[in-house]
């Protein structure tokens, strides 16, 4: 099967099945409030689709319209807004007795998140290889060496500036080319994994130190292939070790 066709398989089926089901017993799950800022409904969705993918709710549980707008800190409407999207994302079930509730995610969902970011990332990097320029290179190596540097460290705070650097690695390769809808894709897909998440898995940071270097390699080498697989490999590697952290940590107990 080719990529596109396996692309497709893979997107439509995680459409159709985004659900999350984690033990908590925060009520609202951690969510902060909102000042005020720009396109407030977007960054409503956001902020309760982050919790409900970080582990914030029970699957089945109830989301109260007035709690949230209460504990954000904003009217009801952004937040009832919010709450549809994600019920057209699949996040959430909706029913007119019932109300929002959780929607129950299953292991595979997490593994076609990342199949799906695998993908793109992967295209993306083939696309770039003959188009890097020294200057390219030098931010790549630059990025590197920080991560580098900061892995002889562990704490939240070092895993934190880490995961700043991995995201500056892949989005300086992702933004060589013009390939606009490709990014817009990868961000659809990488929203549903809160950037945060990884900074709580200490065998995370590992990847991004081991495996920068073999993509550098490739992509120095103008081997638009190896830089295309090595790229997928990574993520998919990064996704075992999110999908292994959730188990871990009982979310389909």
């Amino acid at each position: 099967m080719d990529y596109e066709a396996e692309l497709a398989i893979v997107i439509g089926r995680a459409t159709h099945t985004m659900r999350v089901n984690i033990a908590t017993n925060a009520q609202n799950g951690g969510l902060k409030p909102i000042g005020g800022r720009s396109k407030l409904g977007d960054e409503v969705t956001r902020r309760i689709r982050d919790t409900i993918m970080s582990g914030g709710y029970v699957a089945g549980q109830k989301l109260v319209v007035d709690d949230l707008a209460q504990h954000l800190g904003v009217s009801t409407m952004p937040v009832r807004e919010a709450l549809v999207a994600l019920a057209h994302e699949g996040i959430l079930d909706v029913s007119p007795r019932r109300g929002f509730r959780i929607a129950q995610l299953a292991a595979n969902d997490i593994e076609d998140i990342f199949m799906v970011q695998a993908f793109l990332a992967g295209l993306l990097a083939e696309r770039a290889t003959p188009v890097m320029n020294q200057g390219h290179m030098d931010q790549l190596y630059r990025i590197q060496a920080e991560v580098e540097a900061l892995g002889e460290h562990d704490s939240d705070e070092v895993r934190a500036k880490i995961e700043d650097c991995n995201y500056r690695f892949h989005r300086a390769i992702n933004h060589v080319v013009e390939a606009s809808r490709l990014r817009w894709f990868l961000r659809a897909a990488t929203q549903y994994v809160p950037r945060h998440i990884y900074e709580t898995i200490p065998s995370w940071t590992r990847l991004t130190i081991v495996d920068h270097p073999a993509i550098i390699e490739a992509l120095a080498r103008r081997d638009a292939e190896t830089a295309r697989r090595r790229v997928e490999e990574h993520v998919k590697r990064c996704g075992t070790q999110v999908l292994e952290n959730l188990k871990a940590r009982g979310f389909w107990s």
